[in-house]
């Protein structure tokens, strides 16, 4: 994953504030840059790798905007200088708050929840769900649903149950019975938590050639419109505040919500962790 030009921009402006002297604010990675990035980490080389200091100047940028986004209180994942997606989101949720005064969910997996949440799930790895779920499609059992669902392509078509793998049967139940506890029936249907976009699902991920999580049936999909697969937080309804108490539901049985822990399909909630 490359760094964006605005994201430079974005440090070599925090580098230049804070008194670092990065030079122009152009999106480039020169040698000014570099000297502004190497001046700001020497003070927190305890917190850094051991050879931080042979790193290239993409690696010291990724490093200082780890440490800066751990700074701020958004997990960037391990200060390790490498570019990935969790960086990624987590110095977009910063940018947008120093710079915008705006104020976007944490970033997090439920490996960072209570380790004793009822249901360790097993990673999303093919070999290791196969070997607690079994093979795709098999151990269905159906899910009778504490409140009506429609489906999500056809409202006028309601539910009152849906198939499910029998071991996150029981783990469901409790999340939804919750979200109706918390809500409440009219509730549910303005913040559209009824709108059910599938869980079994025999097929592989879009675009790959391993099982998506839906073809054990541990994977849920709601409100696909609102929540689109490839709309981040500025654009997902499930990311404003309204659903804190949906994703607590769900979180405290250690499920995971792709758009909370990357930012992307905000509809998809699975148990297996990422």
């Amino acid at each position: 994953m490359a760094i964006s030009s605005t994201v430079i921009r974005f440090i070599q402006n925090e580098l230049n504030e804070r008194g670092h002297a990065a030079g122009d604010v152009d999106g480039r990675l020169g040698a000014d840059s570099e000297g502004a990035l190497r001046r700001a980490l020497r003070p927190r080389r305890a917190e850094l790798p051991d050879d931080w200091e042979a790193w290239p100047r993409t690696k010291l940028l990724t490093g200082y905007v780890q440490l800066r986004c751990r700074d701020e209180g958004v997990n960037p994942g391990t200060i390790d200088g490498l570019w990935g997606s969790q960086t990624d989101y987590a110095v977009n949720v910063i940018r947008e708050r120093l710079q915008n005064d705006l104020v976007a969910p944490n970033f997090r997996d439920n490996e960072e929840l209570d380790p004793s949440r009822p249901h360790p799930w097993p990673h999303q790895r093919q070999s290791e769900v196969e070997a607690f779920f079994g093979a795709v499609g098999k151990h269905q059992t159906m899910l009778e649903l504490p409140y009506r669902h429609r489906l999500a392509w056809d409202r006028n078509v309601e539910l009152t149950r849906f198939s499910c793998h029998e071991k996150v049967h029981d783990s469901l139940s409790r999340i939804l019975t919750r979200v109706l506890d918390h809500y409440g029936p009219e509730r549910i249907v303005e913040l559209r938590l009824d709108l059910f976009g599938g869980c079994l699902n025999v097929r592989k991920k879009k675009g790959g050639s391993t099982y998506s999580m839906h073809a054990w049936g541990v994977a849920v999909d709601y409100d696909p419109g609102n929540n689109r697969f490839e709309w981040d937080w500025r654009q997902a309804g499930f990311a404003r505040p309204e659903y804190d108490a949906w994703w607590a539901a769900w979180e405290d049985e250690g499920w995971t919500s792709l758009g909370r822990a990357r930012n992307y399909d905000w509809m998809h909630i699975q148990a297996p962790h990422l």
